[in-house]
């Protein structure tokens, strides 16, 4: 477990001893361990294919829900940066952090559709900009994505991180990066 944890692979061995066991109960979708972890794999190896490294940021504005817990997971294990977009925030309050954490990706649940136009057009280095839930204008479908990706594991994990972001109490919010510990 300890190594599984170490290479962001958790999930994958939770799949393996409990695989119909619920590992996410939403209103929005439910998925078993042995669900997640296929769609965590997918999420990897679209977000690959559209060019994404260890290492790149994927900026994620989304509620409690099924998707949220898989682009987290898929970040985790294929060495990917994620930075939590608070859903509360403006367009504008969301697009300053979608820009200034150098996410490759944006990932936003249509939900928060305005938000997240406003936010795109503010995070041009986000190019890869992927809609859950729904359609965003000018975000290609999450579930398009995912669609004909393998969801066996993947042979290269890599532990990713995390960068979040401050309140913001004396100015604008200030990114909080802290790297992967070494394996």
């Amino acid at each position: 477990m300890f190594l599984a944890m170490g290479t962001g692979m958790t999930v994958a061995v939770w799949a393996e001893i409990l695989p119909d066991t619920p590992a996410v109960i939403s209103d929005l979708g439910n998925r078993t361990f042995a669900e997640l972890n296929a769609r965590t794999n997918q999420v990897v190896r679209a977000l690959r294919a559209l060019g994404l490294q260890a290492g790149d940021g994927v900026a994620l504005m989304c509620s409690n829900r099924a998707e949220y817990v898989e682009v987290y997971d898929a970040t985790r294990r294929a060495g990917f940066r994620l930075t939590p977009i608070n859903w509360h925030l403006t367009g504008a309050e969301a697009g300053y952090v979608v820009n200034d954490c150098d996410a490759k990706a944006f990932v936003a649940e249509a939900r928060f559709a305005d938000e997240a136009i406003t936010a795109a057009g503010m995070a041009k280095g986000a190019t890869v900009r992927l809609a859950i839930g729904g359609a965003i204008e000018g975000f290609a479908s999450y579930e398009a994505a995912l669609a004909g990706q393998d969801g066996t594991n993947i042979s290269d994990p890599s532990l990713g991180t995390s960068m979040l972001y401050t309140s913001g109490t004396t100015g604008r919010p200030k990114g909080v990066h802290r790297p992967a510990a070494a394996p």
